[in-house]
């Protein structure tokens, strides 16, 4: 299995200069809940906090990331939660527009980061005993996280054909 805090250290340098998108684009006021999370982690650092906008999502991602690769067993489900926020969806499954504004903007340092946190999740599903379950899933994420973004629209087209239910077009 991978090194924890070899992962920890690749996840934090590859979002070290991940700007602050500014209170607005964290808050989400979707709901009383959704405004109450909001307001207790809007305007934190993302190493100090988890919670989300789809801006509040990027930014936040490295602090749930690492968290989950330090505390897999605190974390519990979490952690699957994550690997299915980060597969695209296809025809049966998943929100298209819920991913693509998620999906974009990312480098391809940050990418790689996000394939290291994949690999270390289907190594720790193997070895515990869950692998059969959390494969298709996590297969299909790295899928995607780990062929080269050309441009923010390729990656959304990707998404796009992944969600027709047609994977054989994905195009990279």
């Amino acid at each position: 299995m991978r090194d924890t805090e070899a992962i920890i250290g690749l996840i934090r340098t590859a979002f070290a200069d991940v700007a602050y998108p500014g209170r607005e684009a964290l808050f989400n006021d979707h709901c009383c809940e959704c405004a109450e999370v909001s307001g207790s982690y809007g305007g934190k650092p993302w190493s100090e906090t988890t919670l989300l906008s789809p801006a509040a999502w990027r930014y936040y991602l490295p602090a749930v990331l690492i968290w989950c690769v330090r505390e897999p067993d605190a974390v519990d489900v979490i952690q699957d939660n994550l690997v299915y926020q980060l597969e695209p969806p296809d025809g049966e499954r998943g929100v298209p527009e819920w991913f693509n504004q998620r999906a974009m903007g990312f480098s391809a340092e940050q990418r790689s980061a996000l394939v290291a946190y994949l690999d270390w999740y289907r190594e720790r599903a193997e070895a515990y005993g869950f692998g059969d379950e959390a494969a298709p899933h996590v297969n299909n994420a790295l899928a995607y996280w780990a062929a080269p973004a050309t441009d923010e629209a390729a990656a959304g087209m990707r998404c796009s054909v992944a969600a027709s239910g047609n994977p054989s077009r994905w195009a990279v």
